[in-house]
């Protein structure tokens, strides 16, 4: 896990973009109110095929993959209290919104 710490900016004055290994992108808009779990979007046919994974919940990830993350907790992560849900999506495994 990378960390950057950024002072003397205003809220309204930033924008972090990150892109994963798959060259998604994704761009912070706020520091609060978001789920933050990420997805491997690995092959899927059924949601059966997918499955949460990570030490806190936050991945998405195909039943066969094994995801490895550290232990920590963070808000963004409660996949109930944002109304997410992993399963296939386009034959994706991935967060949706429930």
């Amino acid at each position: 896990m990378s960390t950057v710490e950024i002072r003397g900016v205003k809220e309204e004055d930033f924008k972090v973009t990150f892109t994963d290994f798959n060259g998604e992108v994704k761009e912070i808009k706020s520091l609060e109110g978001e789920f933050c779990g990420w997805s491997t979007y690995a092959e899927c046919r059924t949601d059966s095929d997918c499955k949460v994974a990570g030490c806190s919940g936050q991945v998405c990830a195909g039943v066969k993959e094994d995801i490895v993350t550290t232990c920590e907790w963070k808000e963004c992560f409660d996949a109930k209290k944002y109304g997410m849900f992993c399963g296939c999506i386009n034959n994706q495994c991935q967060w949706a919104q429930s």
